[in-house]
């Protein structure tokens, strides 16, 4: 059995979540609809019940709601692979960096990756339940709201220093 922690498994996990995710950016237009002019994105940090019933019943409106949940279930997968991804290439990194402070970039990518799969999953969740529902929770729309930002950042933070990491790492071992 091959091991899980293997370049070959990185590039699998970590390519496959970022050509997801451009396929959920790519797919997204059908979901703006005037009350949420931003999609998907609208319903991530729409805080409130109302507003989230307002937002799905405009998906309804259009016939879109359907879509709206295999978005949803589809950005699920989407948070799957690249978390995990990301968790791989951390720790290879971490263990293989002949430079400690590569090795600490790899060890901040392990933990940015973790907090980001934690937070977009209960965004995911939190979202997903009310779209199965049919009906907006004020707790729920908090919820998703309220962990919208840290996952932003980690996100971000993730993806540049795992991009900065691998052109660190090519260089380290072309020389």
């Amino acid at each position: 059995m091959s091991n899980l922690y293997s370049w070959r498994n990185f590039w699998i996990f970590w390519g496959g979540g970022m050509a997801l995710f451009l396929y959920l950016v790519a797919s997204s237009g059908p979901l703006e609809t005037a009350v949420a002019p931003n999609g998907i994105l609208d319903h991530q940090s729409a805080a409130t019940a109302a507003i989230v019933n307002a937002i799905q019943q405009s998906w309804d409106d259009a016939g879109v709601l359907e879509l709206a949940r295999w978005a949803m279930i589809t950005d699920l997968v989407f948070i799957t692979l690249y978390m995990s991804g990301g968790i791989i290439g951390g720790r290879l990194i971490w263990q293989q960096a002949k430079s400690p402070t590569l090795k600490k970039v790899g060890l901040l990518c392990v933990l940015a990756y973790f907090l980001f799969g934690l937070t977009d999953y209960v965004e995911t969740v939190s979202q997903l339940v009310q779209l199965v529902r049919e009906q907006g929770s004020d707790l729920l729309a908090g919820t998703a709201a309220l962990v919208r930002p840290i996952k932003i950042l980690t996100w971000i933070v993730g993806t540049i220093a795992m991009i900065a990491a691998l052109i660190w790492r090519w260089s380290e071992t072309r020389t």
